[in-house]
């Protein structure tokens, strides 16, 4: 498809395809918008952009395509009819592969399109208010789908719904309003994807056996201002994850749901959140082993109210807490008292939650401090960790040398957030390592 091609159009090359066929597109500007009914493979070399007008999808399928190397911009704006840069329905295996979105309402929307992959696509919506926005990817129906190495940027979210054994790896998802928002979907694995700047990184709803690893949850901001959440949701393992510079860093809202499953959190960094995780009345069923809870304005907090066996609900064991003020007197790297947090302020912030307009004040301090002389104003513990780290896994971690000849992007990133958020905590620790 060209300029010495016998068709005028792609929509018209496409038109005469049969299933099967592979239609190559050369470079150039087409203004237009394709339909395609049979599955095929539609290539682009040197990057033509395929411009939809502003009005409806630019390409819509109806069968399992291959979709490599476009750029595609320029879809409708109507909510009601999910107008996208990329919709395919009833299109299994179908593949979207290393194409340029710009100016698109929604980006890729597969419905019913079980076992296909989305990877190296940049997406990037429209400039509309967050409300206004249609989603970067929106997966229906469409389980054992992959979801790799994507940017998506400027949209409202990243949707999973009804989807199960999925793997969404090494995406970098900003400036949305759920980096990841997700439901009814199970048995899927989050792998060293960035949610950065967003209102809320990830929500997870009403599933089960999900798994989170290496992931970095950073920067949600605003009323919402949560790194990951969770509701209704069982069988989770979140291991070695950065959730860094959120409101909240984990939020938990009746999860697990069900007695005989039990979420873990297991070797994550929680940093320079406001709280490092949020737990509502009901929650219970959680263990938090090995973490690193370092700078939060405070570690765990609860919404809501309690009753008086909130310390017992969860399990906290081998964490490192920057609060802890005990000693390790035998060296063994355990503090030789339990860690026990128990603030007025989170308290009285739980059940009157107007208060929250004082959370930044002295006056919650003060609070605190009149709290510690006068016993029947000592609140119920949140927590008991009767195994805490005295040093930061974590932080020794990122401080220690790194594989290969030099550190990669993510790493010297990583580097750079750690240092600046622990106030040369990092440094300290880096320097205390044998030569």
């Amino acid at each position: 498809m060209g300029p010495d091609s016998d068709f005028g159009t792609i929509a018209a090359a496409v038109a005469t395809a049969k299933a099967g066929d592979t239609v190559t597109v050369a470079a150039g500007t087409y203004a237009e918008r394709i339909r395609i009914g049979v599955p095929l493979t539609l290539l682009g070399e040197g990057w033509p952009v395929i411009d939809g007008g502003g009005e409806g999808h630019v390409i819509e399928a109806s069968a399992p395509v291959h979709l490599e190397g476009f750029v595609i911009r320029g879809s409708g704006s109507a909510v009601e009819k999910e107008h996208a840069g990329v919709i395919v329905r009833d299109g299994p295996g179908t593949r979207i592969v290393r194409n340029r979105l710009e100016d698109v309402f929604y980006g890729v929307y597969l419905k019913g399109s079980p076992g296909s992959l989305v990877q190296g696509n940049v997406i990037e919506g429209k400039p509309f208010e967050l409300p206004r926005r249609g989603d970067g990817i929106r997966l229906w129906y469409s389980s054992g789908t992959r979801v790799s190495e994507n940017v998506v940027r400027t949209t409202r979210d990243v949707v999973i719904y009804f989807s199960d054994s999925l793997l969404v790896s090494d995406n970098v998802i900003e400036d949305g309003r759920y980096g990841l928002h997700y439901m009814y979907s199970n048995h899927n694995a989050f792998e060293r994807n960035r949610f950065d700047g967003n209102k809320v990184g990830a929500f997870l709803m009403y599933s089960a056996d999900i798994r989170l690893s290496e992931n970095v949850f950073a920067n949600s901001t605003g009323v919402t201002g949560m790194g990951l959440g969770m509701k209704d949701t069982d069988a989770v393992e979140a291991s070695e994850n950065l959730i860094v510079g959120n409101v909240i860093g984990i939020h938990l809202d009746n999860s697990p749901r069900s007695t005989t499953d039990r979420n873990t959190f297991i070797d994550n960094l929680l940093l320079a959140n406001g709280a490092g995780v949020r737990l509502l009345p009901s929650v219970r069923g959680n263990s938090f082993e090995g973490n690193d809870f370092v700078n939060n304005r405070s570690p765990v907090i609860l919404a809501g109210g309690a009753g008086p066996d909130v310390a017992t609900r969860n399990r906290w064991a081998d964490n490192y807490w920057g609060s802890y003020a005990g000693f390790d007197q035998d060296g063994n790297g355990t503090g030789d008292t339990p860690f026990v947090h128990a603030r007025l302020a989170d308290e009285l912030l739980s059940r009157y939650p107007a208060l929250g307009l004082f959370a930044m004040s002295p006056a919650l301090g003060v609070l605190e401090m009149v709290g510690r002389f006068f016993p029947l104003l000592q609140p119920e513990p949140i927590l008991i960790d009767s195994s805490p780290r005295i040093d930061s896994r974590q932080l020794a971690r990122a401080a220690g040398p790194q594989v290969g000849s030099r550190p990669s992007i993510r790493q010297a990133l990583l580097w750079i957030t750690l240092a600046a958020a622990t106030g040369g905590a990092l440094w300290r620790v880096a320097r205390r390592r044998p030569a």
